[in-house]
């Protein structure tokens, strides 16, 4: 039982969306699967608390989530959840992991257990592929991770940077359109036809010889043709499954406008629907947004302007 002496601590915890910009290797054709490059974003938050006492009338699906983490504690409690915020779900933004995350890492504090990202993670079946949003959550910024070998439970971070503070995203979200997940994900996966082998190779030599050098330098039109590149090798494999390059048809427009206008760092983050374009300044971004609005004003589109976080979630307990 817990202490009367802890019985009024609450534990608050808040996370951020990514931007999963793409994998690196879907040959298919070496022992480690997969490895990919994310960003930390500070448009989309996560935010909750977590306190003693009976559960409340908080979601059903927020519900079952805490319950599940509790069965793999040895501590007895009740524990109340409050959620402030939630990043939209199914968009690509990382949503599911961020949340799971926030959940385990708050209930692990209040009772007294250590916040290991990667151990809730694999508590809640999270990093099944990529371990960017696990990463994002520990440590923010851009990152690097090792994709799946024969025995990893969560893919491990290779790299991590801080990302150009003035380089920002200009994100193109479609109205009620959600991305391929849950068991549709799965199958996907399944069925998708791989990449050669020479093209794998040539992308990760692409990433890992100008894209990482260019960040480092903050050489931005180097770094946004790189992501470009990764975002072309994803959206051939995965067009098959989502319809297309990209999965919202209104994202498709603004993207085939903005090559044609000579932008190369622009994609769809994960299954979409949210497509973006990398932008060198808020200005230059805020600008197109606004060019954009007008020229696809009969699109059901929403347009967000989002920097990098180079930091991890926020926690903190309260007594």
């Amino acid at each position: 039982m817990i202490s009367g002496l802890f019985s009024d601590r609450s534990v608050s915890v808040t996370t951020f969306g990514r931007l999963h910009l793409g994998f690196f290797d879907l040959s298919q054709q070496s022992i480690r699967r997969f490895g990919s490059m994310g960003v930390s974003i500070d448009a989309f938050q996560t935010s909750l608390t977590a306190s003693f006492g009976t559960l409340g009338n908080e979601l059903p699906w927020l519900n079952a989530l805490l319950q599940r983490h509790l069965q793999g504690l040895t501590t007895p409690a009740e524990v109340r959840l409050q959620l402030h915020q939630a990043i939209p779900r199914h968009g690509g933004l990382g949503s599911g992991t961020q949340m799971a995350l926030a959940v385990g890492a708050a209930v692990n504090s209040l009772l007294g257990y250590s916040v290991n990202p990667a151990e809730i993670a694999a508590r809640h079946d999270r990093g099944g592929r990529s371990g960017i949003g696990i990463a994002t959550f520990a440590h923010g910024g851009l990152i690097l991770d090792g994709g799946k070998g024969p025995a990893t439970v969560v893919p491990p971070m290779l790299a991590r940077y801080a990302f150009p503070d003035k380089w920002c995203f200009l994100l193109m979200m479609q109205t009620g359109l959600v991305g391929v997940h849950g068991l549709q994900e799965k199958t996907a996966f399944q069925q998708l036809k791989p990449h050669t082998l020479a093209e794998t190779q040539a992308l990760a030599h692409q990433v890992l010889m100008h894209g990482l050098p260019a960040l480092q330098e903050q050489d931005f039109e180097v770094f946004a043709a790189v992501v470009g590149a990764l975002q072309d090798y994803n959206g051939t494999y995965f067009a098959s499954a989502q319809g297309g390059r990209y999965a919202s048809p209104a994202v498709t427009q603004v993207i085939t406008y903005l090559k044609q206008q000579g932008h190369v760092g622009l994609g769809q983050t994960s299954w979409g629907p949210t497509g973006f374009v990398m932008m060198p300044t808020r200005a230059s971004a805020h600008a197109l947004k606004e060019q954009l609005l007008i020229r696809f004003s009969s699109l059901d589109l929403d347009y967000h302007i989002v920097h990098a976080v180079n930091h991890g979630a926020l926690l903190s307990i309260h007594d």
